[in-house]
C-alpha cells in the first residue's frame, strides 16, 4: 500500500465498529465514510437512504464505459456485543457481528489507494465502488440496482467484486470457488387463526398452537419425501409462538423461518407444498391459515472468469488462496449484483487460535485481527491492476 497505513485500517474499523447500525439506519456510518471521502477530495454518490457509490473515471480512451464494481456491504446486527475491548459497541443490542465493520474499512482503504494509482498511472477502465446498506435484512444489494438501474446502465460494467470476512479459515488467506459459494435465502412467515376458548370448553374452541405443532412437524419432513437426497436444502423454523393465557384455548400461532437452497427448482418445491400443508391443515382443522414468502435473496454464483482471476491475483500479490470445497448455506444478496455483471464473491480468512479470534458470524464474541485488513486492500488493488496491466 502506498497511501493506507494499517493504522488508518484499524482507526476507521475501530469507529465504525464502535457505533454500529442496523440495517437502512447507517446515517451516521454513511457520514462517517462521506467525512473521510471529503478530506481525501473524493466525489460520491449517495444512494438509497444510507449507502454511497465512489466512481473513478478512465484516463484512457474507453468508449464503452467498461468498469469494474467492488462492494462492501455496512450495516450491523441486532446483537448484544460480549467482547471486552476499548472499542466495544456503543449501541446496545446492536453489533458490527458479521465483519461488516471490515468490509468497510478495506473498502474505504480500497478508494484511497485507487485514487492515487489514477493520478499515477494510465489507467484503461472505470472503477466503481459501493457502499451498500441493508445487507442484513430487506436485501439493499436488490433495491440498489433495481433504484438505481439507470444510473449502472450507463457504464459496461464487466463484473462485480465483493469480500467477506471468514473466522472457518486462517488468516490472510483468501477462500473461494466457481459456480453456486452461498445459498438463496427465502424468509417466510406462516400465521394461524383458530377460536378462542375456556380449557374448561376446549372442545368448542379451535387450538390453533396444537396446528402451529403440526404445520412444524410436516416441514421438518419436507426434505425427506419431496427433494432428491443429494441436493443440499434447509427448511428451518426459528421462531414460533402462540396463545394469550395457560387456561386459553388458542386463538391464534405463527411460525416464521428461512428457506436456504441452490436451486430454483427446489425452492418452487419447497415453497408449493409448504402451501400444499397450509392448505390441507385448513380442511382438516376449521382454521385459516396465510402463508407469506419473503422476496429473499438468490444463490451466489461466481463466474469462471472472474474465479480465475482472482486466483491469478492472488499468485501475482502473494496472497495465499484456498479452494472452498463446498458452497455454505448462508444468505448473501450480493447475488442481486448479477443484474448489472457477472460476480465474484470470495472470503477472507480471520482465524487466529493463539489470539481466540475463532467465534463464528452472527455471535457475540465475533472479532478479528485488524492486520488482515491490509490483506483485503491489497487483494482488491490487485484485482484493479490486472484489468489495467
Amino acid at each position: 500500500m502506498n497511501i493506507v497505513t494499517l493504522e488508518m485500517l484499524k482507526k476507521w474499523r475501530r469507529d465504525l465498529h464502535a457505533n454500529p447500525e442496523l440495517s437502512m439506519e447507517e446515517f451516521e456510518t454513511k457520514e462517517y465514510i462521506k467525512n473521510i471521502l471529503l478530506k481525501n477530495s473524493i466525489e460520491y454518490k449517495e444512494v438509497l437512504a444510507t449507502g454511497l457509490i465512489v466512481s473513478f473515471k478512465s484516463n484512457e480512451e474507453n468508449k464503452k464505459e467498461d468498469t469494474i464494481i467492488f462492494r462492501a456491504d455496512i450495516d450491523a446486527l441486532p446483537i448484544h456485543e460480549e467482547n471486552k475491548i476499548e472499542f466495544r459497541s456503543k449501541n446496545d443490542g446492536i453489533m458490527h457481528a458479521c465483519g461488516h465493520d471490515g468490509h468497510t474499512a478495506m473498502l474505504i482503504g480500497a478508494v484511497l489507494e485507487t485514487k492515487n494509482y489514477y493520478e499515477n498511472n494510465k489507467v484503461r477502465f472505470n472503477t466503481m465502488f459501493v457502499f451498500q446498506p441493508a445487507e442484513e435484512t430487506i436485501g439493499g444489494a436488490g433495491l440498489l440496482v433495481t433504484d438505481y438501474k439507470d444510473y449502472f446502465s450507463k457504464y459496461n460494467i464487466l463484473a462485480s467484486y465483493a469480500l467477506h470476512l471468514n473466522p472457518d479459515y486462517p488468516e490472510n488467506i483468501i477462500i473461494s470457488k466457481e459456480k453456486e459459494i452461498m445459498a438463496s435465502a427465502t424468509e417466510f412467515r406462516v400465521d394461524i387463526k383458530g377460536k378462542s376458548a375456556h380449557v374448561g370448553l376446549k372442545y368448542t374452541g379451535i387450538d390453533a398452537l396444537n396446528v402451529a405443532s403440526i404445520f412444524y412437524q410436516e416441514l421438518l419432513k419436507l426434505n425427506t419425501l419431496n427433494l432428491k437426497a443429494r441436493d443440499t436444502n434447509i427448511i428451518h423454523v426459528g421462531k414460533m409462538w402462540g396463545g394469550n393465557a395457560l387456561n386459553i384455548v388458542a386463538q391464534s400461532a405463527n411460525l416464521e423461518g428461512t428457506i436456504r437452497t441452490y436451486k430454483t427448482s427446489n425452492y418452487n418445491t419447497i415453497k408449493e407444498n409448504i402451501l400444499s400443508i397450509a392448505e390441507g391443515l385448513e380442511k382438516i382443522t376449521n382454521t385459516k391459515i396465510s402463508v407469506d414468502f419473503g422476496e429473499g435473496y438468490d444463490a451466489v454464483f461466481n463466474n469462471k472468469e472472474e474465479y480465475e482471476i482472482i486466483k491469478k491475483v492472488c499468485k501475482a500479490e502473494n496472497i495465499e488462496y484456498k479452494e472452498l470445497p463446498e458452497a455454505y448455506l448462508y444468505g448473501e444478496d450480493f447475488s442481486a449484483f448479477t443484474k448489472i455483471s457477472t460476480i465474484n464473491y470470495s472470503f477472507l480468512g480471520i482465524r487466529n487460535e493463539e489470539k481466540s479470534y475463532v467465534s463464528g458470524l452472527h455471535t457475540p464474541t465475533f472479532n478479528f485481527d485488524e492486520n488482515i485488513l491490509e490483506t483485503g486492500v491489497k487483494y482488491y488493488m490487485g484485482i484493479l491492476k490486472y484489468y489495467n496491466k
